[in-house]
């Protein structure tokens, strides 16, 4: 082993520390999420070396075993050759085996119809050997990820725990979506995503590629689809992929068992399609339900959609918050003679019940292509069209249960996840093991690419009550699992490590929001960019958040920035990307001169009199008497704002009508002119030196602040600021800085 490469694997080491615990007498059981059904503990341990192989025993694992060869050598530095022939001590073995059974039955889809099977399980034995047998491709797909999950690293060695499973998914749809309409998603972010979807079984992702904002999906036969895209949340626009990309996209994901499930946006949320082609995609409040033309044109995206994603079964057709202008276009009169709701004699009477033959024409044209309809619940409930399209339910109140005594086929889609929520226990409902719940999924609403990659794609915690909702694990170890699986799929998904550090005065604070996962700095930021030690390759990267590439930028040293930049890099061997793309948005604020070195006095108040009253009583901070002190506790140092005095944070302080002092030298190494800025809820007065320069009653939030002049003497300086709450919130904040405003150099804070 080179040093270089026994760098890397000490890095690696240290990485998986914890991950999987050695048990003095014996192995300890890895932690796989999802929980396996079954799974019995050996005695020892497989060793995986440089030696090892991949033994591939049916053509059609070619593909896969290439991924699991590049997996492993990710997680390893082993570059194992696949064979398909002679297993020997050592190897990876994987096959297909149609005669394994799951020992329950699960509800999935077959020849366009939704019924029960014993299909999909996978069985994993490891002796001298590790063998995946899967009942086909995907199921293999499924038992690598746990042999992925179970890799032991310890002194500088790699094995497999000695062990035999047996797995298969409760049932069919454990799935995750991700708002391609709304926020610009690279195909970059997309495969971190299928990676991540990978490494916990969840076995689909649905792309939503529009919306009213935007609209990302390519057309041949519309190609003026997505050139009126706007933005959300502040976020960037949706773009268009390519044919091409979303043709890898599709096999890339198939190569790791997991199946992209489009979506297509009717008849509302719409806007994105209807404003290039308004005649055609556009209408009165939605989609203009009774125009044929309309069928015409859903029927070719539908189909230009499906001849790109074709291994996942299923087709979305959105039908959220689409219940204005249904039935009110120029032609619905006309349309409702001619069309009956489906096995109904009965001419269409209304626009609710043109809807409902919306849902029909959609579900027939998903079938056409060789779908099955999924769409969101706030559709018509006409149990008509239960044999035809599957409700994904997120509505409080058991509606669940309603869908499922009517005799639909549901999907549960939690808002929030109760202390036993399960595909079975959500949003209210409690639904028994005999209904037909064909899984669960999770919705990425709005998210940013780099909030995608740094936080969604990696937490498919929900997988595990999907794949199997009896799963006796708390959430305390299934957080615990999942934090012990955080650094190897980030290796898996993203191989570039960001690590960044404060300089030259500089702070670095980490937001995360559900729209946004961004650092804010002020001063200097250091960016190091790492890959493990990996060998032969290079780290490329950018600033101005386009896609890297070989030509890119090559990483040699910490990059130091003093400004806002989107940082993304990404790993190359020869010319070729390796993993998906490592991104990061760094948001530079000026925060120079934040005091966060407080002594604290109070709180002080006078029966009879208001907050804004008590501006003008004096209390003994500012007559200089004696007063009791306590020290200021900054807020976490991931805070955005530690520097924020929040006086409901310390006993006594709650409540309207009270007065509370904050005190703190301030060291000038000359005399000179300075500026004070003040932020305070409710009204301040600041004295520099004893003296009064400064005040303001009002009542207002602290994210204003007022700019104080003020001149230093040499040495040490009194700052004392009096901050009286009116009502509600109570809290202050300020810095110092130059007269020009800007750093005071050798400025020193003391609280004493």
């Amino acid at each position: 082993m080179n040093s270089q490469l026994r760098m890397w694997v000490l890095g690696l080491l240290c990485g998986f520390s914890g991950l999987v615990a050695v048990a003095a007498d014996g192995v300890a059981t890895p932690p796989i999420v999802p929980t396996p059904k079954s799974i019995k503990m050996g005695q020892g341990q497989m060793p995986l070396t440089a030696q090892s192989r991949i033994v591939v025993m049916d053509p059609q694992l070619e593909t896969h075993a290439a991924v699991l060869a590049q997996e492993l050598w990710l997680l390893t530095g082993w570059k194992l050759e696949t064979v398909k022939l002679d297993p020997k001590p050592g190897d990876i073995v994987l096959k297909i085996d149609a005669a394994i059974r799951a020992d329950e039955s699960i509800l999935a889809p077959s020849n366009l119809q939704i019924g029960r099977t014993q299909d999909m399980a996978h069985t994993i034995s490891i002796t001298d050997k590790a063998v995946v047998a899967g009942w086909d491709t995907r199921a293999v797909c499924e038992g690598t990820a746990t042999i992925l999950q179970s890799i032991v690293a310890k002194d500088g060695a790699f094995s497999l725990p000695q062990m035999t499973i047996k797995d298969w998914p409760h049932a069919d749809y454990s799935g995750t979506m991700v708002d391609c309409g709304r926020q610009w998603i690279p195909v970059s972010t997309l495969q971190a995503l299928v990676e991540c979807c990978r490494y916990f079984k969840v076995r689909y992702i649905q792309l939503h590629v529009g919306d009213d904002q935007g609209y990302s999906m390519p057309s041949k036969a519309f190609p003026r689809m997505g050139t009126g895209n706007g933005s959300c949340c502040e976020g960037v626009p949706p773009k268009v992929w390519t044919w091409e990309e979303l043709e890898e996209l599709e096999a890339f994901a198939a190569a790791r068992g997991v199946g992209i499930v489009p979506e297509l946006e009717t008849p509302g949320h719409h806007q994105a399609m209807g404003r290039p082609y308004r005649d055609l995609f556009d209408g009165p409040g939605c989609m203009d339900m009774a125009s044929e033309e309309l069928y015409l044109g859903l029927d070719t995206v539908v189909g230009e959609m499906c001849k790109i994603f074709k291994s996942a079964p299923y087709f979305c057709i959105g039908c959220d918050e689409a219940n204005n202008g249904t039935g009110a276009g120029p032609w619905a009169e006309v349309y409702k003679r001619r069309h009956a709701i489906p096995n109904d004699a009965q001419s269409v009477r209304n626009g609710n019940e043109i809807y409902v033959v919306h849902m029909k024409r959609m579900a027939d044209i998903c079938r056409k292509y060789g779908k099955l309809t999924i769409a969101y619940e706030n559709f018509p409930n006409d149990t008509r069209l239960k044999n035809d399209i599957i409700p994904m339910i997120w509505y409080p109140h058991a509606v669940a249960q309603q869908y499922q005594q009517q005799g639909w086929t549901t999907i549960t889609v939690p808002w929030t996840e109760e202390h036993d929520w399960n595909m079975y226990v959500c949003n209210g409902s409690r639904l028994s093991r005999s209904d037909r719940v064909l899984g669960a999924s999770s919705m990425m609403w709005q998210m940013s690419a780099v909030c995608v990659a740094n936080g969604w794609a990696q937490n498919q915690r929900r997988s595990e009550r999907t794949w199997g909702p009896d799963s006796k694990l708390d959430n305390a170890d299934l957080q615990r699992r999942m934090e012990a699986n955080r650094s190897r799929v980030d290796r898996l998904a993203m191989p570039v490590k960001m690590e960044t550090e404060g300089v030259a005065g500089g702070r670095v604070i980490r937001l995360q929001h559900f729209l946004t996962c961004r650092q804010i700095f002020g001063g200097q930021l250091k960016v190091i960019l790492s890959c493990a030690g990996l060998s032969g390759g290079e780290i490329r990267y950018t600033t101005d958040d386009s896609e890297p590439t070989p030509e890119s930028l090559l990483y040699k040293e910490p990059l130091v920035f003093e400004k806002t930049f989107v940082l993304n890099s990404a790993f190359f061997v020869d010319g070729h990307q390796i993993g998906a793309v490592t991104r990061a948005k760094y948001d530079w604020n000026d925060i120079v001169g934040y005091i966060e070195d407080w002594k604290i006095s109070g709180p002080y108040t006078v029966d009879g009199k208001s907050g804004a009253e008590l501006f003008d009583v004096a209390f003994a901070p500012e007559k200089e008497e004696p007063a009791t002190w306590i020290p200021f506790v900054p807020l976490r140092e991931d805070s955005t704002v530690p520097w924020m005095v929040e006086f409901d944070r310390y006993k006594g302080f709650t409540g309207d009508a009270r007065v509370a002092y904050l005190k703190c030298d301030v060291f000038s190494p000359k005399p000179q002119p300075a500026l004070v800025f003040v932020g305070t809820d409710d009204g301040v007065k600041v004295f520099m030196n004893g003296k009064p320069v400064h005040g303001v009653n009002a009542g207002r939030g602290v994210t204003e602040e007022d700019r104080v002049a003020v001149t230093l003497n040499e040495g040490w300086n009194q700052l004392l600021i009096k901050v009286n709450n009116w009502t509600g919130g109570y809290a202050a904040k300020a810095r110092v800085r130059s007269a020009e405003d800007g750093r005071l150099e050798g400025l020193k804070i003391r609280a004493e």
